[in-house]
């Protein structure tokens, strides 16, 4: 597996840009996702490689926040599309121009992995200057997060998009969560930055004092926002994938792939439900009984995404895992990476693998 890991270590960063940002190949038009960047550079912090090339689209993101964006909202960054200079140049090189789309997926999703995205960089750096220095905008993608937060604790996907979606809340239960991780550690840091004579002084008391709040704040946040998960759209034997307006609530068809059966692995991938716990085992069984041959799925025209491979990973299915992964070789890596496979699943295949290598999950 270790080819692997190298090999698409280096593809991920063979889609990035000289700016900083990384490229979804859709066919015909490639795009800056930032929610796909996000996705596949997990990958190479999970490894601690190229850390360097990470902070630089952490960068990126940064420097194209929105204040505000069209929908009102600060701390977003749009999609963008790339449009060539002159005719004869490549898409996708430095002769690349960078246009905003004006829009994006959702507002909830994107700031939420983003903030999981620079945890990640941050466990694998140790880079907490970074993470101080940069904390100012980072407060601001943590407000575009719990932009669209309603009474009942949950986010809408988008301000004119007024749907609450399982994945999307999944992943702003771990983007909180991350948040208040870091602003511990920036306490931590800040709490070094000590006088000559050994003491903090008046303003760094202040600075550690209002970072454990934060913190606290913000794990309590994260704490609602799973409670209302669990409350709200848990049903029998799963979950479902959305709330729409006036509360109205989907049961989960197994049957339909996207958003309703890959919705039910979002409770295990972001760490709403641990994979010790028996609902997390609940949760996996149904999934099997519905999609018992997943790991064959590896070719272009029936790819299944490596977010199912992560999954089976935490649940320590590792069988299925092998044969996905051989398959993967086989029928994606050795010709290419043929559509829909795109920078992103790299980085949740190299999430996956650091976890199947690592022996499972430790509790």
């Amino acid at each position: 597996m270790e080819a692997v890991i190298r090999q698409e270590a280096g593809w991920i960063l063979a889609q990035q840009l000289p700016s900083g940002a990384v490229v979804t190949a859709y066919p015909g038009r490639p795009k800056i996702v930032p929610y796909f960047a996000h996705l596949a550079l997990y990958g190479l912090a999970a490894w601690g490689l190229s850390l360097p090339r990470v902070r630089a689209y952490l960068d990126w993101y940064l420097t194209h926040l929105e204040r505000p964006d069209r929908y009102g909202v600060t701390g977003t960054v749009y999609d963008y599309y790339l449009e060539r200079k002159s005719i004869g140049e490549g898409v996708g090189d430095a002769a690349s121009t960078e246009v905003p789309a004006y829009s994006y997926d959702s507002s909830d999703s994107y700031a939420a992995t983003f903030l999981t995205l620079v945890r990640c960089y941050c466990e694998a750096s140790g880079d907490r200057e970074w993470v101080a220095h940069h904390l100012p905008e980072l407060e601001l993608v943590a407000g575009a997060m719990l932009a669209t937060l309603q009474k009942d604790n949950l986010t809408l996907a988008r301000p004119d998009w007024k749907v609450k979606y399982l994945m999307d809340n999944c992943e702003v239960y771990q983007g909180l969560k991350d948040y208040a991780w870091l602003l511990a550690r920036v306490r931590g840091y800040a709490g070094e930055a000590r006088m000559p004579n050994g003491h903090l002084g008046a303003e760094g008391e202040k600075k550690v004092s209002k970072y454990a709040q934060e913190a606290g704040r913000y794990a309590a946040l994260a704490a609602r926002v799973k409670d209302a998960i669990q409350a709200k759209m848990l049903l029998d034997g799963g979950y479902c994938p959305a709330i729409y307006r006036a509360g109205l609530r989907k049961r989960p068809n197994w049957k339909k792939w996207y958003p309703d059966a890959l919705a039910q692995l979002f409770p295990i991938i972001t760490g709403v439900l641990t994979p010790r716990e028996e609902a997390a085992r609940r949760l996996y069984a149904n999934f099997l009984r519905n999609y018992p041959h997943w790991y064959r799925q590896t070719a272009p025209e029936n790819f299944i995404t490596t977010l199912v491979a992560y999954a089976a990973t935490l649940m320590e299915d590792r069988w299925r895992v092998r044969q996905y992964v051989e398959g993967l070789e086989e029928n994606i890596i050795a010709w290419g990476h043929p559509w829909p496979y795109h920078a992103a699943e790299a980085g949740i295949l190299l999430l996956a693998l650091k976890t199947y290598l690592a022996g499972g999950v430790k509790v």
